[in-house]
């Protein structure tokens, strides 16, 4: 399978970057390495083990400071287990899933299995989303509540937005740096209303109206027609470019993610 990062460079550069983040949690973790089908996976763990398990896909590197605020402020309610891909820190195996069929969520359950977690809340955000969603299309039995902020997979990403907004600080920033990973955005197959069908675990999401890829009206009217148990789609009033960046900075936005997950909470 293609590689996930662009250089060596590339690679070490990200991976610095992935152990800065985790340098900066402000308790305790615990990395543990679960061999899968398609590679070993690395998962970084911590909070308390009799507190209710919450998965966070981690998706692009983009969102490691998503993972990481969110960690911040739901350690002490939930047993948080980063799920790492692919794996930033130089540790495992680099592979690449298929979008197309089921790869995504067999590689999730895998390691649900593996952790023996059982009636978890699952989070992501941008790709993140997509690899939950296509973990619940798979086999949703571990999974209690889910979270999808911004998306990918439910409509396809706004390409006028993304040629006006994004595309020239992507040039550049490959130009001058070549960190970025080879993720295409374009690529990634919407969620079928086949799939959807199966899907029986309450879904919350959450949307921006200036988000980068998809936009709130175009992914609030299609999640309505395909989830039958879609609970709520909130609005991001501070939306920007870049959700995850936003969910970072924006303690407002935070705060609503952090308030509706444990507001919901089992």
């Amino acid at each position: 399978m293609k590689a996930p990062f662009c250089t060596m460079q590339a690679k070490n550069k990200i991976a610095e970057n992935y152990r800065q983040k985790l340098d900066e949690l402000p308790f305790s973790y615990e990395l543990m390495q679960i061999e899968t089908t398609y590679g070993d996976t690395n998962i970084i763990i911590t909070g308390s083990a009799n507190k209710p398990a919450l998965v966070l896909p981690a998706g692009t590197d983009s969102v490691i400071s998503f993972t990481m605020a969110i960690t911040i402020e739901l350690a002490n309610d939930f047993r948080i287990y980063w799920i790492d891909f692919p794996p930033r820190s130089n540790q495992g195996t680099e592979f690449q899933l298929k979008f197309e069929d089921d790869s995504y969520g067999e590689w999730m359950f895998e390691i649900l299995s593996r952790l023996n977690v059982h009636n978890a809340v699952l989070a992501g955000i941008e790709f993140g989303g997509f690899i939950a969603l296509k973990t619940l299309t798979f086999d949703e039995k571990r999974i209690a509540r889910v979270f999808l902020i911004t998306p990918a997979g439910i409509v396809k990403p706004s390409r006028f937005r993304y040629f006006s907004k994004v595309f020239f600080s992507v040039i550049k920033f490959r130009i001058l740096r070549k960190e970025k990973l080879t993720m295409d955005m374009f690529r990634i197959p919407l969620i079928s209303e086949i799939e959807a069908v199966k899907i029986q675990t309450p879904l919350y999401i959450f949307t921006a109206e200036d988000d980068q890829f998809y936009p709130a009206n175009r992914l609030r009217k299609r999640a309505k027609k395909l989830f039958r148990s879609l609970k709520d789609v909130h609005l991001l009033n501070e939306g920007t470019t870049k959700a995850a960046i936003n969910i970072y900075n924006s303690g407002t936005t935070r705060n609503k993610i952090i308030e509706t997950i444990l507001k919901n909470e089992l």
